[in-house]
C-alpha cells in the first residue's frame, strides 16, 4: 500500500512540474486573453506554448583588478577616440567656413571688378566702346579665381564628409 501511495504522489509531483513547463494562452468568457501556467475554470485554451529556458546568470561585475580589458580602460578609449573625432570634425568645419568666406570674397571682388577701369576700354571706328585685352584679362582671372575657390570649398566639404 505505501508503494501505491508513493508512486500516485510521485506522478502528481511530476505532472505538477510538467504543468509549469507550459504557458496556456487562454480565452475567458468575457473575451478578455490570459497567458497562465495553470489554467482557469471556464476559460477556453487556445493555445499552449513550451515555456521558455530561464536566461543565465548574468556575468559578474569587474574587480578593481581587472585585466587590461577593463570596463573603465574601455571606457577612456572610447572617450579619447570621440575627443579626438570632435576636434577633426571641428578642424574640417573650420575649412568649410574658410572656404566659404573665400568664395563670398572672390565672388565680391569679381563683381567690382566688372566695371572697367580707366584705359581698359577701347574705341572702334563706328564711335563705340568694346573692353581691352587688359580688362578681358583681369576680368578673366577673377573668374578664375571664383572657380578655384568653388573648387576648394567642394574639397573642404568632401572633407568635412570624410570626416563624419
Amino acid at each position: 500500500m505505501r508503494t501505491l501511495i508513493l508512486a500516485a504522489l510521485l506522478a502528481l509531483a511530476c505532472a505538477g512540474t510538467a504543468a509549469q513547463d507550459k504557458i496556456y494562452k487562454v480565452r475567458m468568457p468575457d473575451g478578455r486573453i490570459l497567458f497562465t501556467d495553470r489554467p482557469p475554470p471556464g476559460g477556453v485554451i487556445v493555445s499552449e506554448r513550451e515555456a521558455p529556458p530561464p536566461t543565465p546568470a548574468a556575468p559578474p561585475p569587474a574587480r578593481a583588478g581587472a585585466p587590461a580589458g577593463s570596463l573603465q580602460e574601455q571606457a577612456a578609449q572610447a572617450e579619447t577616440r570621440l575627443r579626438e573625432r570632435a576636434a577633426a570634425v571641428d578642424e574640417a568645419f573650420a575649412k568649410v567656413q574658410a572656404a566659404e568666406r573665400e568664395l563670398e570674397a572672390a565672388k565680391a571682388r569679381l563683381e567690382q571688378g566688372r566695371a572697367p577701369g580707366e584705359g581698359e576700354m577701347l574705341g572702334t571706328a563706328r564711335g563705340r566702346v568694346r573692353p581691352g585685352p587688359a580688362y578681358q584679362q583681369r576680368v578673366a582671372d577673377l573668374e578664375k579665381a571664383v572657380v578655384e575657390a568653388e573648387q576648394k570649398l567642394a574639397q573642404a566639404r568632401e572633407q568635412l564628409n570624410a570626416v563624419r
